[in-house]
């Protein structure tokens, strides 16, 4: 072989060598630059019959609302209860001052003793009358003045019971309490203050069942019921969902709004509802359709457009979509999706499109009444 034979060998096994070597470290970048699979929670899309809500904005009421007032009159000497305090029933909330009742008290206990000794010695007279009167000693009139002043002693023992009866009425009514369980909303008196008898103390509201006044059109007036359920949320509390009952739906509407005004209640133990708050209650009223639902974790926002993460063969696709009604922790879906694709519905807030993914859970979406 010669030498110019050689030198070209040479420089053929170095190409090769430097291709393979190109090859090798493109092929391990492009892996080192592939993400890895994420770990993920999935969910399947449903689908289900349901009716689109009509939602009506109203207000929070409390349940019970009550201007307590004094049944005597007096000097307020104790005032322990400030507003937005929380009452139970038998909470004291004003203390009278009772000296006077307690001396008026005595002294009607002692002109009762007084009038009963009376009383007792007035009987003992007109039996002597009588026997007297009977063996013609006495005259007729003075066994009737004999009966007489027995009777008036009588009616004078009734008169004192009935006095001490209202004066120990007035000593238990010196301590006002609260007649139900509430927040006191506003003070009426204050210590060192006199009362007159039907004089206001607090006013009391009882928010531990939020009622919500709603007024809903005539339209919509002959498609609800007393007793549906409705959904509730309020703006005010934008992470609180309720499932609320219409209690009453007043038959008859105002002459120019030409709405029904309807009560519903939600359960408000925890107090987070207030009154005066707004709601909006949401009545399934609308004709029934078939729709897609998804939780509401699946929806990725993204310039300021809506989309859900589709896993089909071992990765995520995004899926742009558009939401529609809101049932619970549900959403409607509108788009090129099926009904029972599996879609993210945790871990997708970082995925990239077309991302790996591994499924750690599965959720299954549920419509609950």
């Amino acid at each position: 072989m010669c030498k110019k034979e050689t030198i070209s060998l040479k420089k053929l096994s170095m190409l090769y060598f430097l291709l393979f070597t190109v090859l090798s470290l493109a092929a391990v970048n492009s892996q080192a630059q592939a993400p890895p699979p994420a770990p993920v929670v999935v969910s399947e899309i449903k689908e289900e019959t349901l009716q689109k809500p009509v939602t009506i904005v109203g207000g929070v009421e409390p349940r019970k609302r009550s201007v307590i007032a004094s049944e005597i009159a007096g000097l307020v000497e104790e005032f322990p209860v400030e507003e937005g305090k929380l009452v139970k029933r038998g909470d004291i909330l004003a203390k009278l001052r009772t000296e006077s009742i307690e001396i008026s008290l005595r002294e009607a206990k002692a002109q009762k003793t007084e009038a009963e000794a009376r009383y007792r010695l007035a009987r003992k007279n007109l039996s002597r009358f009588q026997e007297l009167y009977n063996k013609g000693v006495a005259s007729l009139q003075q066994l009737q003045d004999a009966e007489t002043e027995k009777d008036a002693l009588l009616a004078r023992v009734s008169q004192l019971d009935a006095k001490i009866d209202k004066q120990e009425y007035d000593l238990a009514r010196s301590n006002i309490v609260a007649p139900f369980d509430g927040y006191v909303a506003s003070e009426h008196t204050e210590v060192g203050q006199w009362i007159q008898v039907g004089g206001p103390v607090v006013e009391l509201i009882d928010m531990n069942i939020a009622e919500i006044r709603v007024d809903v059109p005539e339209r919509y007036v002959s498609q609800i019921r007393q007793g549906d359920n409705v959904d509730i949320g309020f703006d005010a509390l934008p992470d609180l969902s309720l499932r609320g009952e219409i209690t009453y739906i007043v038959p008859q509407a105002g002459r120019e709004s030409r709405t029904f005004p309807v009560k519903v209640v939600a359960d408000n133990k925890d107090g987070l509802i207030k009154s005066g708050m707004v709601a909006r209650v949401s009545f399934l009223i609308g004709e029934p359709s078939l729709v897609k639902l998804v939780p509401k974790d699946a929806i990725v926002e993204q310039n300021k457009r809506n989309f859900v993460y589709v896993v089909n063969g071992g990765s995520a696709e995004p899926v742009q979509v558009t939401t529609g009604i809101a049932i619970k922790d549900l959403v409607q879906i509108i788009g090129p999706v099926e009904k029972g694709q599996l879609i993210v519905i945790r871990g997708n807030e970082r995925l990239k499109p077309n991302q790996p993914v591994k499924i750690v859970d599965h959720n299954r979406a549920e419509v609950k009444d």
